[in-house]
């Protein structure tokens, strides 16, 4: 691969890690990168931001607000927005579109860039991409651009001229990204970045104690996401009437209202329910739990296949959620449920068969690929040194 950093130059000196906080997974893929970064790169000044940080304060505010405001109210507009936008000719037209927005919107990132003039970018979302690219295109710019694709499908918005290095999260990918016109050397298959944390082992059962759980009973993650949304109160109602004694985890994100209406309701079930907010150790209540019930994000997926925690897929949002759902459900990692009283037979189904849950344990731990973000640096600055 053609050296992308000035000839002479021993080490990185200046790295930018972007994502786009709309939706916590891009977010926490760039968090584990930049980990991994300050290992590979000890020498290198490396930043981490949102893009968003560097448009137009209505741009910063209504571009997660947009998406929050479909997924939960339109689910079905947004996907169809999305499986449009893949075709090839509505995408050449939306590119037109989206470059007019980022021109007015999105100034203060590119004079950002321009001043920085960074050696390395990588991405995690493509909103930075395509500014980027642009750049690059009118020869601006001559930073080295890899992207992360966060999803086990990839979006015709992942592809950009300009991009230099591709990782996607899985071999299943190449055959999408080669008939998007990516060229084969250009794509690296080494999993979805995630924190070091889920790395790590523990016992499983002193972890519950640690936790204050019930070791020896049976125990059900559920997640809504970093902003706390999805059927969660219909879903712990139907739990309620399982008959065999469990145990419930909730995870409300930063929906604190949630947060406090589960805390009120669950008071008077039959099982025994944690109610949690934003959590920091999403990795142990992941290993303390028997199966996890959420809707399919990729870094939610992917975390879940470092601990060999099968998932019970519930309303994936139309698009890329329902894309990684299909991922899941063909590499028999996780099962789908149209609806919380069929995510409440799949736990019973769980229950009555425990031979049933351990082939989904397998499988989902068989995708695994928990060093990804080490990977995927150490691989960049393999690249570098070759041609240094």
């Amino acid at each position: 691969m053609r050296l992308f950093l000035k000839r002479g130059m021993s080490i990185l000196t200046k790295i930018f890690i972007i994502y786009t906080d709309a939706g916590a997974g891009h977010r926490r893929a760039a968090e584990a990168l930049k980990k991994a970064a300050g290992e590979i790169f000890p020498k290198a000044d490396v930043s981490l931001f949102d893009v968003l940080n560097y448009t137009t304060p209505i741009f910063r505010k209504a571009y997660p607000a947009i998406y929050l405001f479909m997924v939960n109210r339109c689910p079905w507009l947004f996907g169809l927005g999305y499986y449009i936008t893949d075709i090839r000719v509505i995408d050449r037209i939306a590119r037109i579109f989206r470059r007019i927005t980022h021109a007015i919107y999105c100034k203060e990132f590119e004079k950002y860039l321009l001043k920085e003039k960074p050696d390395l970018v990588v991405t995690t979302h493509w909103l930075s991409n395509e500014i980027i690219t642009s750049l690059k295109r009118r020869r601006k710019i001559q930073t080295f651009l890899a992207t992360c694709i966060t999803d086990y499908y990839p979006h015709a918005f992942w592809r950009n001229r300009g991009v230099d290095l591709y990782f996607a999260p899985h071999e299943d990918l190449l055959p999408r990204l080669v008939k998007l016109g990516v060229n084969r050397d250009k794509i690296k298959t080494f999993g979805l970045p995630i924190a070091p944390e889920f790395e790590v082992r523990h016992d499983q059962r002193e972890l519950r104690e640690r936790l204050g759980l019930a070791p020896e009973l049976f125990t059900i993650l559920i997640t809504s996401g970093g902003f706390g949304v999805g059927p969660i109160k219909e879903l712990t109602a139907e739990i309620g009437g399982i008959e065999q004694p469990v145990q419930v985890l909730v995870v409300c994100g930063k929906n604190a209202k949630l947060r406090e209406e589960l805390i009120a309701y669950t008071s008077g079930l039959r099982h025994r329910f944690k109610i949690y907010g934003y959590v920091e150790n999403m990795d142990e209540l992941m290993e303390a739990s028997d199966v996890l019930i959420s809707k399919s994000g990729g870094l939610t997926s992917t975390e879940a296949m470092a601990k060999d925690l099968p998932l019970i897929i519930l309303y994936p949002i139309p698009g890329q959620e329902f894309s990684n759902s299909e991922f899941l459900v063909k590499h028999g990692a996780g099962v789908r449920a149209r609806s919380a009283r069929q995510a409440r037979l799949a736990l019973e189904s769980m229950l009555a068969e425990p031979g049933r849950l351990e082939n989904l344990r397998k499988s989902i731990g068989k995708l695994a690929r928990p060093r990804a973000a080490r990977e995927i640096l150490t691989y960049l600055k393999r690249v570098y040194q070759k041609g240094a």
